[in-house]
């Protein structure tokens, strides 16, 4: 019984830690958007529970997000694909093995600044 209760709590353990891994810095429910949609997707077999997330084209490996986080909120995702496993390895090479989660953002569109310049005409008695 002893024994049950050590592994469980060692993949509890596990589970939060790499949950950790893929939390946005959103705050509330939000923050773990990515991590959720990850463990549906490992659930339903297309990827593992320690996927490479590649956001915009820039991947990040499941050992990269010990050092670094995901500088991503939710609102900033307009869409998430998860890629085959095999296609993952055709792309990626080894790294893809574990699933690749494919992150495409609003940020080009949504958080581009428009720069307005507004031409004033100048006073009738103005001279050069």
């Amino acid at each position: 019984m002893m024994k049950f209760f050590t592994v469980l709590f060692l993949f509890i353990t596990v589970t939060v830690f790499s949950q950790n891994r893929y939390e946005l810095s959103d705050e509330g429910k939000d923050k773990l958007y990515l991590s959720d949609s990850i463990t549906n997707l490992a659930k339903a077999g297309k990827i593992t529970d320690r996927p490479m997330v590649v956001v915009d084209g820039i991947t990040h490996r499941y050992a990269d997000l010990e050092k670094e986080r995901l500088a991503l909120s939710k609102i900033e995702i307009a869409k998430i694909i998860a890629l085959q496993k095999q296609t993952g390895i055709n792309i990626f090479g080894k790294s893809g093995e574990p699933g690749v989660l494919i992150v495409t953002t609003n940020r080009n569109s949504y958080y581009k600044p428009t720069q307005e310049v507004k031409q004033e005409s100048l006073p009738q008695n103005f001279k050069n």
